[in-house]
């Protein structure tokens, strides 16, 4: 058997690339011993991998082009976007089996379930942002509301496909209400659960769990809006300063301008903050280790791959409770994690605490959180879940 995975965006193809998505799957589907290389367009550089396949945007619409490659099955990394159906029908047209991965919590749309669209719009309408993507936000609630602009064709494309994956339950169940709604019931038939992948090294291994409080992010002001470093601070503040033995770390791009916005912290508080710049996922991963919570803190996330990586290595979530953030709460069912009620700081203090107390009282296993979730998110167990899944085409 030969498998790609393809992407149609030029990414830079660095170990960031080859340690998620679909470069990660590549890798998860070569561990269990499968001919596999990833494709995207863009000129081939110096230091790109041996099995990564550059090669035109023309080429990746052509049937010839793909029947000439010999592959057995494509994994499209495409978002259900309708500007890439040519590529999803070149594949299919060459006779190869197309698998599309959907990176969304759920997709949110009127026809799926109204009074949640609703409600979503008008938070990313309303969040922090330059006015260019407020209007952009608007722009698209407004072309929603009418299928034949888009929902429609973005059902056409994920239709175009063999097998859909979607990355958690929750995504799931909101695929099948929306396809169903607009008509395509076909397409609840042929829908998978397959997370983004986590690399194997994303173990526990006994380590001595920290009360620590970890969260791993883009901090600076391009990402604010995502990310809400503001709510983060606002949170860890009230819980650091009512757990005196209990510290917190926050890591990644933009994490030490943070710093200037810890006004009026309670004494020694601020003292067991920690700000980290962006790391290595070798040296993520000891953080990882030792830390009991990792907190998401996000307006929206189709996938939370911190928290993911986080579970793997035996710590738990805390996450608030909303339609933009159901595939990282699908990570605390397993007596992994805790869903605030919303997104305030008040809630999210409130979960912080009562996970913090789940540990405390022994009913949080590290080993036994590993365990678990590695079965379902390590990049080979991904990898065999795709071929093994209950194809209906």
């Amino acid at each position: 058997m030969k498998i790609a995975t393809c992407t149609p965006v030029a990414f830079k193809a660095d170990t960031h690339f080859f340690g998620r998505d679909s470069g990660l799957l590549c890798r998860g589907f070569q561990a269990i011993g499968i001919d596999c290389v990833s494709i995207m367009p863009g000129d081939r550089a110096a230091d790109d991998a041996a099995d990564l396949l550059r090669t035109s945007p023309e080429n990746l619409a052509c049937v010839s082009w793909w029947r000439s490659l010999g592959l057995d099955l494509v994994v499209l990394y495409a978002w259900g976007n309708p500007r890439y159906r040519s590529i999803a029908q070149a594949i299919r047209g060459a006779g190869i089996r197309l698998v599309q991965n959907l990176d969304t919590a759920g997709l949110v749309t009127p026809y799926g379930n109204f009074p949640d669209w609703l409600a979503c719009s008008v938070g990313l309408v309303i969040m922090p942002q330059p006015l260019s993507k407020r209007l952009h936000h608007i722009a698209k609630a407004m072309r929603d509301t009418i299928p034949a602009i888009y929902e429609e064709k973005r059902l056409e494309m994920i239709d175009e496909s063999d097998l859909v994956n979607v990355v958690s339950p929750p995504a799931l169940q909101s695929i099948v209400r929306y396809a169903n709604a607009l008509g395509f019931p076909q397409i609840a038939k042929k829908i998978a659960v397959a997370p983004h992948p986590v690399p194997p090294m994303m173990t526990y291994e006994g380590e001595v769990k920290k009360n620590k409080v970890l969260c791993v992010g883009r901090w600076e002001a391009a990402d604010a809006a995502q990310k809400d470093p503001d709510k983060l601070l606002s949170v860890l503040k009230s819980f650091l300063a009512a757990y005196p033995s209990w510290s917190a770390e926050i890591v990644g791009r933009g994490s030490e301008s943070l710093r200037g916005l810890c006004t009026g912290w309670a004494s020694g508080a601020l003292d067991r903050l920690v700000l980290t710049p962006a790391m290595s996922r070798e040296e993520l991963l000891e953080k990882y280790r030792i830390s009991k919570i990792h907190l998401c803190p996000s307006r929206f996330e189709s996938f939370h791959i911190a928290s993911a990586e986080a579970i793997c290595c035996g710590s738990s979530v805390v996450v608030g409770n909303h339609p933009l953030l159901a595939s990282t709460a699908w990570f605390t069912i397993r007596e992994s994690g805790t869903i605030a009620a919303d997104r305030s700081a008040a809630a999210l203090t409130a979960a912080l605490t009562d996970e913090a107390v789940a540990w405390e009282q022994g009913k949080r296993d590290a080993m036994r959180i590993s365990a678990s979730w590695q079965t379902s998110l390590h990049a080979n167990h991904v990898a065999s879940g795709i071929l093994t899944a209950n194809w209906h085409s």
